[in-house]
């Protein structure tokens, strides 16, 4: 089968896949927290309600729930995330509302997935991220796209640090058969040893990606071109910059 073809139904199945492991929570401690936050499921858009427990304190989750903003329309809608850390029962240790609106229309807003990574800011403060996946529904276009917002505990809350800093972007062209272009930028967080402010610097890795596909008697040829290029993200006493 076409390569081009191959990397996009793979790139389809992984956002498959971040959308059907989102569904998945505890319904008896969902029901709980609902209670004390005093909303109904309807108020929530439930397929992208997520929690995962935390690797780093002991009976500790986070719980991302999105609420709707209006109806959940077949054509978009658009949700603002309460962000929580809960007991294994469900009983809210720490509450962030989000003031990011995330909307979801042509481009579709497809997953909240966490990440408990190791983002070991300092000696008493380590984060945690939630990535806001997309995807459009054009074929002869393919889009898709990450962004990541990092977070900590601070008193009965939590400290957003970094705001939807785009991981990943994929976009093209093509012909539905062999002809196109696609380019991709892929980030990797690192956490730096030196610090600014306090707070270990973030070094982003990025890798550009550039693939032109072309059918060459009868056969379908792919040139494709990688780009290694890296930035620095410092802490400015409120967020990463």
């Amino acid at each position: 089968m076409m390569k081009l073809y191959t990397k996009i139904t793979t790139l389809l199945l992984l956002f498959i896949a971040f959308s059907l492991s989102a569904q998945v929570y505890d319904d008896a401690r969902y029901d709980i927290i609902l209670k004390q936050l005093k909303l109904s499921s309807s108020n929530v858009h439930n397929q992208l309600y997520t929690e995962k427990k935390m690797p780093n304190l002991e009976d500790s989750y986070i719980i991302v729930v999105p609420i709707l903003l209006g109806k959940l329309e077949d054509d978009g809608f658009s949700v603002k995330n309460t962000i929580l850390i809960t007991d294994s029962q469900g009983r809210i240790k720490n509450k962030y509302i989000d003031n990011t609106e995330f909307g979801s229309d042509a481009i579709m807003l497809d997953s909240f997935v966490i990440d408990t990574g190791l983002y070991k800011l300092n000696s008493a403060i380590r984060a945690f991220g939630i990535t806001a996946n997309y995807r459009g529904s054009s074929k002869p276009n393919p889009y898709s796209s990450s962004d990541i917002s990092l977070y900590y505990p601070e008193g009965k809350t939590l400290k957003k640090i970094l705001d939807s800093y785009n991981l990943m972007t994929y976009s093209g062209e093509w012909d539905m058969n062999c002809s196109g272009e696609f380019e991709e930028d892929n980030s990797v967080i690192i956490v730096d040893q030196l610090r600014t402010n306090g707070f270990a610097n973030l070094k982003i890795k990025i890798e550009n990606i550039k693939t032109i596909g072309k059918e060459v008697n009868g056969e379908c040829i792919e040139n494709k071109t990688s780009k290694i290029s890296y930035k620095t993200l410092k802490f400015n006493k409120s967020v990463y910059q």
